[in-house]
């Protein structure tokens, strides 16, 4: 997996392609792991890993993508993005903070991906829809091991769910609307997450995965 390495583009030595930014929460790599399968030639978007740093918090996460976006010059005319991927763990406080991050922030081309316990929310739902309410991550993970019994925040597990994604992308949407009622990101809504439509978006502007 690489760390974003892009050298600053001059206005008339532009890419063609558009730039795709991503940082992520947390001392484990599970997000960085599944979503490194989407840098491949055949995309029309080039994806890059930003490095958080110590502090991982969600408006942490936030300054370090506008000081790569300033520092790469990036562009919402260029069709340049970036993703912020966090968990709400549940918490409310958490919650609110991405709310205001996303209410007060003005670059529309940064998005967070939330999710809400865990990004292992995505994972489990290759294999089964659910509102089942998780207390934390750790319920999540030990709900995931029924489908991968070996899964670990380390594990490559892409793979493994890769033929089931469209399941997975059609389970997290039918999640959506069962809490359409409810502001997101909330704590209320358990389980919840974003990351179906960071990865149809990536899957759909790759040719061959």
């Amino acid at each position: 997996m690489r760390s974003i390495n892009i050298k600053q583009r001059n206005k008339q030595r532009r890419k063609t392609k558009p730039v795709y930014l991503v940082i992520a929460e947390g001392k484990n790599k599970t997000e960085t792991i599944y979503l490194s399968h989407f840098q491949c030639q055949g995309a029309e978007y080039s994806l890059h890993f930003v490095k958080a740093g110590t502090k991982t918090d969600a408006e942490s996460l936030y300054k370090t993508m506008e000081l790569k976006w300033k520092e790469l010059e990036l562009s919402e005319e260029k069709g340049d993005i970036g993703f912020i991927v966090l968990d709400i763990d549940n918490d409310s406080q958490k919650a609110e903070k991405v709310r205001n991050l996303i209410k007060n922030n003005k670059n529309p081309s940064i998005r967070f991906v939330v999710s809400n316990p865990a990004f292992e929310i995505w994972l489990l739902f290759h294999f089964k829809y659910t509102t089942k309410q998780f207390a934390n991550g750790n319920e999540v993970i030990k709900e995931l091991k029924k489908c991968i019994q070996n899964y670990e925040k380390t594990l490559d597990c892409f793979e493994i769910c890769k033929d089931k994604q469209d399941e997975a992308i059609n389970n997290s949407t039918k999640v959506e609307k069962h809490f359409e009622n409810y502001d997101w990101p909330s704590e209320k809504c358990n389980p919840r997450t974003d990351v179906g439509g960071l990865v149809k978006l990536l899957a759909e502007a790759v040719t061959e995965l």
